[in-house]
């Protein structure tokens, strides 16, 4: 069960980047889900990623989203690239184009690159 510091949550969906391996979940339940499955080093935290580009912590050893962190916010570049350099992919590696992003809303962007990183880890399942 993940917890929530200050009872704060993330607005759903969201991407974790567990050191490359980077996971999506619509709610909780499947978020607690697919963390369960990634490759978490004690003593670390990792970058989420919500639905309205603000940035949050997830502590592995602790099963604990923190909004306390030093980034704020996430461009849709900085998104883009998290899910273009992922290490968790099929046979055949999906890229983002990063081709017009300023006639792109960061929401389609963002919630584009959430059903295709759950398309990829449902495949893998």
């Amino acid at each position: 069960m993940v917890l929530y510091i200050f009872n704060c949550k993330p607005q759903f969906p969201i991407i974790c980047d567990v050191d490359g391996y980077v996971i999506a979940a619509k709610s909780e339940k499947s978020f607690e889900k697919y963390i369960a499955r990634a490759p978490l080093k004690p003593d670390s935290f990792y970058p989420v990623i919500d639905c309205n580009g603000r940035s949050w912590r997830f502590y592995g050893d602790r099963d604990v989203i923190s909004p306390i962190t030093f980034k704020r916010r996430w461009s849709k570049k900085e998104v883009i690239a998290v899910f273009n350099n992922r290490i968790n992919f099929s046979n055949e590696k999906r890229l983002y184009s990063e081709k017009s992003l300023s006639s792109k809303r960061y929401d389609r962007i963002f919630r584009e690159i959430v059903d295709l990183i759950l398309s990829e880890l449902k495949q893998s399942s």
